[in-house]
């Protein structure tokens, strides 16, 4: 018994041994998230995790490593001296050796892969000979041989060797291009392979300045533009010659950092864009340049950044407004390039870190503010390292390494075998991917892009549309739709030949009723009151005179094609197919309804009370059932338009789209001189009715909202009243 309770003690004590060599996830003090296509974050596992800090105490630390040795001596009152303070810039090179601008100190430190310092650069003899230092660097670019430090104070470049030996001096370009009192100070800089110098300055909005290694001058990149709106315009004229002195400039936004891809595509930030337009364009969905806090400019300084994603790459989606330094739009002050095509930027708002694929597309956002271990207290800069992320916190006089996770590794691998097309194998990353985060939009994308080559078009349409990737399934669905024709290609015609012959046939009917009913003098059914508005809507000048003067219409044939209107928009909200409704499941009939009704009450009832004030013939019924009659061709055209858009691709969308518009154009016509005819005006008469009815369509709404709001008031007032009495009784 005793040997029995001792086998089960070991045994035990060995299990409780193996669970303590378990490692435990520890706890990251951010969430992890992205944006889907409802403008909603949606939390996903994290991509990176705090893995160390680089700081004050661990360079000093790394004095005393093993193999450090010449390093320590080398500087022997390092350990005693160094201090990181206001850390602006990091670079990683190719060695994945790190430097880190010490501006607060004037230094570059120099560390290797593990984040032993190796030497610090500071002081030197320059040039001419004489001692010389840097002052207030502000950041760094290293070559495959060289060391660029924009020495900001000094308004210079300086050059040094891979060891820390100076070389050479990039003084302030001299161009007639800079005005007189212009003031160089290059914050940011990059080198690309033909050795030609790219600066940012942070007092030039120009652009980015482009030197040639020699420091002459090239010319001016990616600048930013600037179009005054024309209420700009029109207030600039009453406005006194101070006045316009003292106002912002009319003058192009600067950068605030830069980097260069080896394909010699230059990345710039900016932190300057008005929030107000920059956040109004990420909200549109802007694929645009305008308003964009990140460029990716080609060697003429043309933006080329794709912008495929639910949302432009320019931060924050969702966003507070307020008087808090985190409210508002991003503050986007640096971009790093990674490997398998990733790129991040950071807010310096949030302390956030937002990782974007090649096309645009995010992957995924982390980081916060906070003093925990892998929290930000203000970000400065990014790079990375490998696969890892080192983020400079200003604040706190530190660098963060996150480590890829393997969430962030899967989503690499699976990125790097889309990039190089192997889509087959992309397959089984994005698949695990989906495992772990099904609403990670990229997984469902590299799926379908397998399926789509591999030839099952119907189940790639069904990847793309939960990734809401309305391009690729267009894509997928003209394969499928191409197949289907092959499959029954005598359908197809036989199916035109049989509705053009049956529209004809109807219209044939219309115009047979129509003449009838010119003759006719006993009452008129409610079918050839609505066949009618067939010959309306193509001799409109005798067909609205008949419909007022002989009656050819009534208030109930004119509401019966209100009712008909009213039904072709709630066909159109629903039937359209996934390319034009992505959410006609959500559709909500009540607004469907009034936003068709309510605006022809408007009109009807302003040009009513307008027209009566100036001399119309027509009575409010006739407004009513004329306006209604003017209605025709939207229901004529909508309808088969929303049942065609079920049919066709994104690329022939315009031809729906342009037959739609052509509807509302047509209708507009028909009103404009149903008008002139029921109220016997001129036309320049009916155009000034015409837009005062306008106007006033805006003042009844803005009387309804006052009387609604009052109403309310008057409720609420009387509701407390009632609450009061009953506490008191």
């Amino acid at each position: 018994m005793k040997r029995n309770l001792s086998k089960i003690f070991l045994v035990s004590l060995c299990l409780l041994m193996l669970i303590g060599t378990i490692p435990v996830a520890a706890k990251v003090p951010y969430t992890t998230y992205t944006y889907n296509v409802s403008m909603q974050a949606v939390e996903s596992p994290d991509a990176y995790v705090p893995e160390t800090v680089i700081s004050t105490s661990s360079l000093i630390k790394s004095l005393n490593a093993e193999g450090n040795e010449n390093t320590k001596i080398r500087y022997p009152d390092l350990a005693t001296t160094l201090n990181l303070t206001t850390i602006s810039d990091v670079f990683v090179d190719d060695l994945n050796w790190v430097y880190i601008v010490n501006k607060g100190a004037n230094q570059i430190l120099v560390c290797d892969e593990r984040y032993n310092l190796k030497y610090v650069i500071s002081e030197f003899i320059n040039d001419q000979g004489v001692p010389d230092s840097l002052d207030g660097p502000s950041g760094v670019f290293i070559s495959e041989t060289e060391i660029y430090v924009a020495d900001t104070e000094n308004a210079r470049i300086v050059i040094f060797d891979k060891v820390g030996s100076f070389k050479d001096i990039i003084p302030e370009p001299a161009s007639e291009v800079f005005p007189d009192n212009s003031v160089y100070k290059p914050i940011a800089l990059a080198i690309d392979n033909a050795g030609r110098v790219y600066v940012v300055s942070s007092t030039t909005n120009y652009g980015v300045i482009s030197l040639n290694r020699d420091g002459s001058f090239n010319g001016f990149l990616g600048a930013q533009k600037v179009t005054p709106n024309m209420w700009q315009y029109f207030w600039r004229i009453f406005q006194t010659p101070e006045q316009i002195a003292k106002q912002i400039k009319w003058v192009p936004t600067e950068y605030n950092n830069i980097t260069i891809d080896d394909g010699g595509f230059i990345y710039v930030t900016t932190s300057s864009i008005d929030e107000g337009s920059q956040q109004a364009a990420i909200w549109s969905k802007s694929r645009s340049d305008k308003y964009a806090p990140v460029k990716k400019l080609n060697p003429n300084g043309s933006d080329v950044m794709r912008r495929t994603g639910f949302w432009p790459p320019s931060g924050e989606v969702l966003v507070n407004w307020g008087t808090e330094s985190n409210t508002g739009a991003s503050r986007i002050v640096d971009v790093a390039l990674g490997p398998n095509g990733m790129w991040s930027i950071i807010d310096s708002k949030r302390q956030k870190i937002y990782t974007y694929d090649q096309d645009g597309k995010m992957l995924f956002i982390f980081g916060d503010y906070g003093m925990q271990v892998g929290d930000i207290q203000q970000i400065k800069a990014i790079d990375y390292q490998g696969s890892n992320i080192i983020a400079v916190d200003t604040t706190a006089n530190l660098l963060m390494v996150y480590k890829r996770t393997e969430y962030g590794d899967l989503i690499g691998e699976a990125l790097q075998n889309t990039l190089e097309n192997k889509h087959q194998n992309a397959v089984s990353y994005y698949i695990n991917i989906l495992q772990r985060n099904n609403n990670f939009a990229q997984a469902y994308v590299g799926v379908g892009k397998s399926k789509l080559m591999s030839g099952e078009y119907e189940q790639a349409m069904k990847y793309f549309q939960y990734a809401s990737d309305k391009e690729n399934y267009s894509l997928a669905f003209a394969e499928a739709r191409k197949i289907w024709i092959e499959k029954y290609v005598f359908i197809v015609p036989l199916a035109i030949i049989i509705i053009a012959f049956l529209i004809n046939k109807f219209f044939k009917y219309a115009n047979k009723i129509n003449k009838k009913g010119q003759v006719m003098k006993a009452k008129r059914t409610l079918l050839e009151e609505y066949l009618y508005g067939f010959h309306i809507i193509f001799h409109p000048f005798d067909g609205f005179w008949d419909l007022k003067h002989e009656k050819r219409g009534s208030v109930k044939g004119a509401t019966l094609m209100l009712f008909l209107t009213v039904l072709a928009f709630l066909y159109q909200s629903i039937g359209r197919g996934y390319l034009f409704d992505s959410n006609s499941t959500n559709v909500n009939y009540f607004i469907a309804i009034t936003s068709v009704a309510m605006p022809v009450m408007l009109w009807v009832t302003a040009n009513w009370c307008l027209t009566t004030l100036f001399d119309g013939e027509g009575s409010y019924k006739d407004v009513y059932v004329t306006t209604c009659y003017a209605l025709t061709p939207l229901p004529m055209l909508i309808v088969p338009m929303a049942f065609i858009a079920n049919f066709v691709t994104l690329t022939e969308a315009d031809l729906v789209n342009m037959v739609v518009q052509l509807a509302f154009v047509w209708t507009g016509f028909l009103i404009f001189f149903g008008m002139m005819v029921i109220h016997d005006y001129s036309l320049f008469k009916n155009i000034v009715t015409s837009l005062g009815s306008i106007v006033g369509m805006a003042f009844i709404m803005f009387v309804a909202a006052l009387f609604s709001s009052l109403l309310m008031k008057i409720f609420s007032f009387g509701y407390n009243i009632y609450i009061e009495l009953s506490l008191r009784m």
